[in-house]
């Protein structure tokens, strides 16, 4: 009797995780996490431009703080109906390593989404931190989607496509999706927060246009994120790539597709990447023989086709081949990535998996096959990378 009272207690303090006439609000998560094995790990010693500088590599096997097939993450996502074909919506995304239980995208509480918005027959209108349109744009098409071995490796702005600050609008009618996003302050976490002093500093903004049937769809995304002139902090675009200005843009074009036959899947991306900044840094021997960081270019074309077979109902085997080529680089820089996973569900919420990836690499490229710690496991400039990880997904 005391435990059913206590139950009963419970429910009446909490109202938000029981659901009433025209409102609910759901409770999710997935922990997932893997021990990896990855090669060829580049450092470097000595002041770097000078004869004494000298490069290394070593191989790491044990956990880092996002080597998984899916992130760990838990969240509360709900609406309510205001009137015939309206309602609110909201969603709160918490991304967290499970090997430490440190919050994830920099220390924020909600920091995969935290948003507010309205709903209806015409689309849905938000405002927060949010996904910008290039990640919708790639969400069928993109095969591997956020697994640790996969295209952020080659481009380390997809895994982390979301933007403070922002409204977007998304709308589907008969298949044909349309959608955009504005951000002010995109980044507050990584330095790039809102900046009173300049209108459009660290905004960004981005649009798609789609359609999807029941077995095949197209996609193309305009996303765009500008720089800052004022405080240094902002002065870093994503992840290292500098825009010291505020017109300063980095821009990504991309063409999606994807289609399904039965149990196989397939699905190709293309991204055309622009920036006034530089794509990317790496560390390697110049042609003086001393060590030192290259700049990777200011464009690149990335490609990435992928497939997926449901071999039975609990094993699935996928994979992708990726390319990026880095232009107006010192010297001809290239990337070949190449990912082969196998996932078995031992039920409806918990699978296995192992997953690996070689990634060959050209000139002073230094894309990795492990994606998990860029700024940790990047390969020096030139080297080959291999990468293993085997792991435990739960879903509630």
């Amino acid at each position: 009797m005391k435990l059913k009272a206590l139950a009963a207690g419970l429910a009446l303090s909490f109202p938000m995780l029981a659901s009433a006439q025209g409102t609910s609000v759901t409770l999710y998560g997935v922990i997932d996490t893997a021990v990896h094995y990855t090669t060829n790990i580049g450092s470097s010693t000595g002041t770097l431009g000078t004869p004494g500088a000298r490069l290394h590599e070593n191989d790491y096997t044990g956990f880092t703080t996002a080597t998984n097939s899916w992130p760990s993450m838990w969240g509360l996502r709900g609406s309510e109906k205001i009137s015939d074909g309206l309602e609110a919506v909201f969603k709160l995304e918490s991304g967290f390593n499970p090997n430490t239980g440190v919050s994830g995208q920099g220390g924020r509480l909600f920091g995969r989404e935290a948003w507010v918005g309205l709903k209806g027959d015409w689309g849905q209108i938000a405002l927060g931190r949010q996904y910008s349109m290039l990640f919708w744009s790639m969400l069928n098409s993109d095969i591997m989607g956020p697994n640790a071995h996969g295209i952020g490796g080659l481009d380390n702005y997809i895994p982390d496509r979301r933007q403070d600050n922002a409204i977007t609008y998304r709308g589907t009618f008969s298949g044909v999706t349309v959608g955009a996003h504005y951000a002010k302050g995109r980044d507050t976490a990584g330095g790039c927060g809102v900046n009173y002093g300049q209108e459009n500093a660290c905004s960004s903004y981005s649009a798609m246009l789609g359609y999807d049937a029941a077995n095949w769809g197209v996609n193309v995304a305009w996303d765009v994120l500008k720089g800052s002139d004022l405080n240094p902090p902002t002065n870093v675009n994503w992840r290292g790539t500098g825009l010291t200005q505020t017109q300063d843009e980095d821009r990504r074009l991309a063409f999606n597709a994807w289609a399904k036959f039965d149990a196989l899947k397939l699905g190709l991306v293309y991204i055309n990447r622009k920036t006034d900044g530089n794509v990317g840094s790496s560390l390697a021997y110049g042609s003086n023989g001393v060590a030192n960081r290259f700049s990777l270019g200011d464009r690149s074309d990335l490609w990435s086709l992928g497939a997926a077979y449901a071999l039975t109902p609990a094993v699935t085997i996928d994979g992708s081949v990726n390319y990026i080529n880095f232009k107006n680089a010192p010297e001809s820089s290239k990337s070949w990535l190449y990912v082969a996973r196998v996932k078995y569900a031992l039920s409806k919420r918990t699978s296995v998996y192992a997953s690996a990836a070689y990634v060959n690499n050209k000139g002073i490229a230094n894309s990795l096959a492990n994606s998990a710690s860029p700024g940790e496991l990047t390969p020096l400039g030139g080297s080959n990378q291999t990468a293993f990880m085997a792991g435990l997904r739960h879903n509630f």
